[in-house]
């Protein structure tokens, strides 16, 4: 084979083969790119059967305070699955929850990055058959300094029904692993559904970490390139050329 490199033979590159190449390997999406805080928010990582593997959600308390699970329950109708809370013990009588209270924390992907100063949105789906009292906190990968909370409450009526909550939380400080803790004393049995922390300060509003997306921007690319054509191919050999 003989190779002419010349400059004279050379073709100049277009302009527009300069792109970037989008691929959810190793949390680029969700954890990445995605500005979202909360992994498996929805509670469908383990699949849309119960009892589901509800990782990386932890129980705060044991067997004799609270019993967590999960059912088919969620209002939402692709999305069946939705994480119940029974708590067993209250603020007083003889089986006391303690000081902190009992509930379910999630420590995000590695550890949520919170600002000082800065503006979570925070949402959240609650059903209830009991009068509600719940406390979410950001707090430190430990749970024992706090950094931002706010406490739900509502009569057995506002809660028999799958209600969406929402509201804003601000940190006191700075914590680059830190967690979201949903906490109570209060007994009785409640549902939880699409836990939600989003920065308020997203790329152009869209829901992208400022940061990563600013980058991707600066780059000015011609074109972005999502994968998972190996998978069409295997429906249809042609659809690969024809996508890209």
């Amino acid at each position: 084979m003989s190779v002419d490199a010349s400059p004279q033979t050379a073709r100049k590159m277009p302009d527009k083969m300069f792109g970037i190449f989008f691929e959810e390997i190793n949390h680029a999406g969700a954890g990445g790119l995605w500005a979202e805080l909360v992994s498996n928010r929805g509670f469908e990582a383990g699949g849309p059967n119960t009892p589901s593997n509800i990782e990386p959600w932890f129980i705060i308390g044991n067997e004799s305070s609270i019993i967590v699970g999960t059912d088919r329950t969620s209002c939402f109708e692709r999305n069946p699955v939705a994480l119940r809370m029974e708590v067993l013990c209250g603020s007083k009588g003889t089986n006391v929850c303690p000081s902190g209270g009992v509930g379910v924390y999630n420590p995000g992907y590695w550890g949520m990055n919170i600002e000082r100063r800065k503006g979570y949105k925070v949402s959240l789906h609650i059903r209830s058959s009991d009068a509600v009292s719940l406390t979410i906190s950001l707090t430190s990968s430990d749970g024992l300094h706090k950094l931002a909370s706010r406490t739900i409450t509502g009569g057995k009526k506002q809660f028999t029904n799958w209600t969406k909550i929402q509201f804003r939380l601000y940190s006191s400080q700075n914590n680059t692993n830190s967690r979201l803790q949903i906490t109570t004393t209060k007994t009785g049995v409640v549902w939880l559904d699409q836990v939600s922390v989003m920065p308020s300060d997203t790329y152009m509003g869209h829901g992208f970490r400022k940061d990563l997306a600013s980058m991707l921007a600066n780059l000015k690319p011609q074109f972005l390139k999502f994968p998972g054509l190996s998978y069409l191919q295997l429906l249809h050999p042609r659809l690969s050329y024809i996508i890209t």
